[in-house]
């Protein structure tokens, strides 16, 4: 082979082959995923009690994941316990509001998503219930008792985001026995759907770029499927995807958030913040997968859960979305307070 031969083999793209492995698995994947979308798209579209019903499911699931994941023989008590805590901590703007004004307001399970709460008092509660424990549970120790803690903690915060994320917008428009109306449900939903397109376009595009062009891994101790070009191709394909979804939106005068005082943070005039958003879901995304991963070497399992054939449990699946949602809310709360002028918007 000549020397300009050699030079042009060394850079020529070339496309992995796919064993018979790869497509069984990647045939389960599908399968799977056609039958969860077809039980979440429902609850995603009509939002109010069936979101929230799954919603409900999904943390008591992942409650119980986290407390099984270290494969040990707990106390029934501490998984009650965590369950507690979890839904406590994702659900603490509804249970703050019915403390505060005692009823839902009209009917409505969004009524009183209007921000991102932290309960100081459950915090402090959960720190000393988790600790009392280690007293009396031989088999439960200050390593487990940190990991439940800091884990239940972020996949609370998290999934109380991605609650807001589909709450909120019906907050803002108000509207009440209207809500389950072709215009009303359609808006609604939008914020969500956006939400779900950056991080679905990122765990997709990562994968099949990966698995085609993918040669230099990135951790391999911690994930070592994942490659440099599928974190890229990720990055690539969902902000692509995700800001022309929120742009073209705003350009057909539905943004991906209701108007407020004749504004949209999302409108066509704030389109670069959809573009930025848009370009920081991906990277927090794969942040997600790789701490989850990482849970998952140290403990020595491939999966939290088996509910998903082909993709695991609950926490296999919304890892991404755990990181996604606490930047997806944090963003639109800051930038929100930085718009219209509200000051301390996390109190």
């Amino acid at each position: 082979m000549s020397e300009e031969m050699q030079r042009n083999s060394r850079h020529t793209i070339t496309i992995n082959k796919i064993n018979e492995e790869a497509k069984v698995a990647l045939k389960t994947r599908v399968i799977s995923a056609i039958v969860g979308l077809a039980i979440i798209i429902p609850a995603v579209i009509l939002g109010d009690w069936l979101f929230l019903a799954e919603m409900i499911a999904v943390v008591g699931i992942a409650s119980y994941e986290i407390v099984h994941c270290a494969k040990k023989k707990y106390s029934i008590w501490l998984y009650i316990f965590s369950c507690l805590a979890m839904f406590s901590l994702t659900f603490w703007p509804m249970f703050r509001n019915l403390i505060a004004y005692g009823a839902i307001g009209d009917g409505h399970a969004y009524f009183y998503f209007d921000s991102l709460y932290i309960s100081f008092l459950i915090l402090v509660l959960s720190m000393f219930a988790l600790f009392y424990i280690i007293m009396w549970d031989e088999n439960f120790t200050v390593r487990d008792a940190s990991f439940i803690l800091t884990t239940g903690l972020l996949s609370a915060l998290g999934f109380q985001c991605l609650v807001f994320i589909r709450f909120y917008p019906a907050y803002l428009m108000g509207v009440t026995d209207g809500y389950y109306n072709t215009n009303n449900t359609f808006t609604s939903m939008l914020l969500i759907i956006y939400f779900l397109i950056a991080v679905f376009s990122t765990d997709i595009g990562a994968y099949f770029t990966g698995m085609l062009f993918g040669k230099k891994k990135i951790n391999p101790r911690i994930s070592p499927k994942k490659t440099w070009a599928g974190f890229f191709g990720g990055l690539i394909i969902s902000t692509v995807l995700s800001a022309t979804f929120g742009i073209v939106l705003a350009a057909c005068g539905y943004p991906i958030l209701p108007i407020q005082n004749g504004i949209s943070i999302f409108d066509l005039n704030h389109w670069y913040n959809i573009v930025i958003l848009s370009a920081v879901i991906p990277p927090f995304a794969t942040l997600g997968d790789f701490v989850f991963s990482a849970m998952k070497r140290y403990f020595g399992i491939k999966d939290f859960g088996k509910i998903m054939p082909g993709h695991g449990g609950v926490l296999d699946r919304t890892d991404s979305i755990i990181f996604a949602a606490l930047v997806m809310g944090l963003f639109i709360i800051i930038v929100e307070a930085a718009t219209f002028g509200v000051i301390n918007p996390l109190l």
